[in-house]
């Protein structure tokens, strides 16, 4: 059966109720058909062709039956003039999204043909697929590369058309096609040696994976298919070691194609998944301490790539990798050269820098401080001091509403919170110099400062709230070492005057904060009590000091 926009022949009508959950509205349409469907999913691409509405987002029913797509229409006797429920996330541009996935495959097949084998006996110029590659980026379209990589995608947003285009795009196998073709960019290992407008075309497949990664169920979607790796080498097209040669703003494709690479696997890194791949990246990490403080970058690209190391920081397994005398170094380095250099009006984006390298480095701190180089105490003491006494929570807030950033979760920080006052730490605290006890008191303050700043925004209240959180955070007063406890009680005020409504915490919750303090996890071992059996079980295998 096919679609038609001549009304003199339709012999059938088609009645639609349109549910939408973004917009929360409720409309009726009709479409005409030439014969009567015969399965739901013609009529679902019936929709879609002229509502605008993906398939992959509907959700069809009649008499209150949810039909899947190859039902038969027949069973449930449908006939011209009925009525079907669609209800659906909400609308996207539909044929755009197919233009682009068209010509991505296009693309891709084109330049699959440039790297296969040629014939024996067949002489092969010494670069090949770089020549072919030259005469295909004559024909290259920048309409629909500009689509792929911002019109269609971009900006994120909470169940709106850009999502909308973005799970339509992956539906249609597109994130596959993507990822094929900046592979075969990348075949090309030399910068130089690509053409201008394949160079572009990099940078836009590495923007379009971070406009991909605005979920965790989208950035795992876009991994299925090596995406992680294609991001790596795309941020390694240039090292940017002492000993390589400098970048000027003639090579600004390159430029800014590392510095998307590193964005996009900043957003990558907040996947567990990727926390330990990222961290056995030696030459990924040092790339990224190299960007932070490269002349040519700004301060807000040292924060992207500090973020790299806050997000693979919170798996324990990773400490090993991260703690190390030239990472450490070079972080604070980082901090160094951005306080030196620092333009007019990045006074609070350096603070902010400074803050969350002080958040990696209290994440190392406070479960492994074994591994933190001892002649590095004091410079990191210094870094702590200065950035408590200079930054204030509502600052940290402006600065992160200004850059859009956001965290995906609290947890980690609320866990390292609680795990300060463990035993384990307390044990080692005869074996501690002055200095050592000091960094230990300032991580909790760093994390309690990241926190309170986190907290003034509505959308981490929010978190906070899914998160079920919200306990443990009113109980950090009693938690958190004695220095600690006034940021803290600030923290929690300013909660209250929140439309949170805060309350006491039930006695369930504060037990297990207690008995968090002896565990080897700290909150890590209690989350999952949910009874006072469970909890008095777990009091029983320890030996509580008198």
């Amino acid at each position: 059966p096919g679609l038609t926009g001549d009304s003199t022949v339709m012999s059938c009508c088609l009645q639609f109720v349109l549910e939408c959950s973004a917009t929360k509205t409720c409309t009726t349409r009709e479409i005409q058909f030439q014969t009567l469907p015969c399965v739901a999913t013609q009529v679902m691409e019936a929709v879609e062709s002229r509502l605008s509405i993906p398939v992959c987002v509907q959700t069809l029913s009649y008499n209150s039956v949810v039909l899947r797509g190859s039902e038969n229409l027949q069973d449930y006797r449908v006939r011209s003039g009925d009525t079907f429920h669609v209800s659906y996330l909400s609308e996207g541009d539909c044929a755009d999204v197919k233009e682009v996935v068209a010509w991505l495959r296009q693309m891709v097949e084109e330049l699959e043909k440039c790297t296969q084998e040629p014939p024996l006996g067949v002489a092969i110029p010494l670069s090949p697929i770089v020549e072919n590659l030259s005469f295909l980026a004559i024909h290259t379209d920048a309409a629909f590369s500009e689509r792929l990589s911002v019109t269609l995608f971009y900006p994120w947003g909470e169940l709106d058309r850009k999502y909308i285009n973005k799970v339509h795009f992956l539906h249609l196998g597109g994130h596959e096609l993507l990822c094929r073709l900046f592979a075969l960019i990348l075949t090309v290992k030399q910068w130089n040696e690509l053409p201008y407008w394949l160079q572009r075309m990099e940078g836009m497949c590495g923007l379009a994976i971070v406009n991909f990664t605005e979920t965790f169920e989208l950035r795992r979607r876009v991994l299925e298919h090596n995406c992680l790796e294609l991001c790596f080498k795309s941020l390694l097209r240039h090292s940017l070691s002492p000993e390589s040669g400098p970048l000027c703003y003639s090579h600004i494709i390159l430029i800014n194609t590392m510095r998307v690479a590193l964005i996009a696997v900043s957003n990558l890194s907040e996947v567990p998944e990727c926390h330990m791949p990222i961290a056995l990246r030696t030459d990924v990490l040092t790339q990224a301490i190299h960007m932070s403080r490269y002349p040519i970058y700004t301060c807000s690209t040292s924060t992207v790539a500090v973020s790299i190391f806050i997000c693979i920081a919170q798996s324990y397994d990773t400490h090993q990798h991260i703690a190390t005398p030239s990472i450490l170094e070079g972080l604070l380095a980082c901090c160094t050269y951005r306080e030196t250099h620092a333009c007019d009006g990045e006074e609070i984006a350096v603070l902010a820098l400074k803050c969350y390298t002080g958040v990696v480095l209290a994440q190392l701190i406070i479960p492994s401080l074994h591994l933190i180089p001892t002649d590095l105490h004091a410079s990191i003491e210094k870094l702590m001091s200065e950035t408590l006494s200079a930054l204030s929570p509502s600052s940290l807030k402006e600065h992160d509403e200004n850059e859009k950033m956001f965290w995906y979760t609290l947890l980690p920080y609320v866990k390292l919170l609680y795990l300060w006052p463990g035993n384990r730490q307390r044990a080692r605290d005869c074996e501690m110099t002055p200095t050592a006890r000091s960094i230990v008191a300032l991580s909790a303050d760093m994390i309690l400062l990241c926190l309170h700043g986190a907290l003034l925004r509505e959308v981490h209240q929010r978190l906070l709230v899914r998160e079920k959180l919200v306990d443990y955070v009113v109980s950090l007063p009693w938690i958190v070492p004695s220095t600690s406890q006034h940021g803290a009680r600030e923290l929690v005020a300013d909660l209250k005057a929140t439309s949170i409504g805060l309350q006491p915490p039930p006695l369930i919750t504060l037990a297990k904060a207690a008995l968090s303090k002896q565990c080897q996890r700290g909150l890590e071992d209690v989350l999952g009590l949910s009874s006072a059996r469970d909890i008095a079980a777990k009091f029983s295998s320890f030996t509580l000091p008198s």
